[in-house]
């Protein structure tokens, strides 16, 4: 799914302002798929019950415009954009999006998300954003077709 558009990589964590069971967040999965692959949408979503932290990646303007769109839908609060970069190359170009469950505590390991107020802050050094997504990467099977959905 390699084009030679301008490639933007970007990563966000959000809260649902209601309770979203498993079964809630594989629904949206499933709507999400179907448009990104349209789109050329590509990234991986995390889910621990109780914050998203997702990576969207894909043209520039495409992923801006998604970004902003799902910054504005009411199903989000506490919506924070971790990280904004142009990549040469999709870390998680095999899936239109993927889903893994993540548990609270596992969630806090990943580099800069100990602390989500800061994260942002943490995220913005020199190769913070890349060892997030190295991590997720690396813990979900990115070379796979599919992430480990459970």
């Amino acid at each position: 799914m390699q084009t030679d558009e301008t490639l933007l990589q970007i990563v966000y964590v959000s809260k649902p302002t209601g309770s979203m069971t498993i079964g809630d967040v594989r629904k949206l999965l499933i709507e999400a798929k179907v448009k990104n692959h349209f789109r050329g949408v590509t990234g991986i979503l995390l889910f621990d019950g109780e914050f998203f932290v997702q990576v969207l990646e894909g043209p520039k303007d495409t992923v801006m415009a998604l970004h902003e769109k799902i910054e504005r839908d009411p199903r989000h609060t506490q919506f924070t954009s971790l990280t904004e970069r142009s990549i040469l190359q999709r870390d998680f170009g095999e899936w239109s999006m993927g889903l893994a469950h993540i548990d609270s505590e596992e969630l806090k390991s990943l580099p800069g998300l100990i602390d989500i107020r800061s994260a942002r802050k943490i995220l913005s050094r020199s190769g913070a954003a890349e060892s997030l997504v190295a991590m997720v990467k690396s813990r979900y099977g990115a070379s796979a077709e599919d992430p480990k959905v459970v």
